[in-house]
């Protein structure tokens, strides 16, 4: 993440304008590699100013897939916290940046999410987990939005 992810710009700009970025060495700082369940680096943890986490991206990305990572877990955390409009924003933006991806889909399934926690419109659900699976047939989140009944 260091040689390639970390230094573009846009992975920069993206994380300088959405986050508080700490780095943790988990070696020097065991305890606190524990207590946000840190197992394997890289790992970057969405946590609010209480600590409590919201998301983690694990694992090397390179930037394009690093910067979809980072925005859904932003509109999870907005999300968890019940900013509807400001997770709705960020998951059409995914979903139109990242069209055709897994990210995409991913994308889709929280937005209909937090169209219905705001609305508390199952029809809206509905109808953006059936969006979900047209466009996304065969991925895990269409099998995870197509409920029996």
């Amino acid at each position: 993440m260091d040689t390639v992810t970390y230094p573009d710009h846009r992975v920069t700009h993206m994380i300088l304008e959405s986050c508080i970025p700490v780095r943790i060495h988990v070696r020097q700082e065991p305890a606190v590699a524990e207590e946000y369940q840190v197992h394997w680096t890289p790992n970057v943890v969405i946590a609010d100013e209480n600590g409590t986490v919201h998301s983690r991206i694990e694992g090397y990305l390179p930037p394009e897939q690093f910067m979809a990572r980072l925005a859904l877990a932003l509109g999870r955390y907005d999300l968890d916290r019940k900013q509807f409009a400001e997770a709705r924003q960020q998951f059409e933006e995914v979903a139109q940046r990242h069209k055709g991806s897994e990210a995409g889909a991913e994308a889709l399934y929280w937005l209909a999410v937090a169209q219905y926690k705001e609305s508390h419109d199952a029809g809206q659900l509905k109808a953006g987990w059936q969006r979900l699976i047209q466009e996304y047939p065969n991925s895990v989140w269409a099998t995870r939005a197509n409920v029996p009944g």
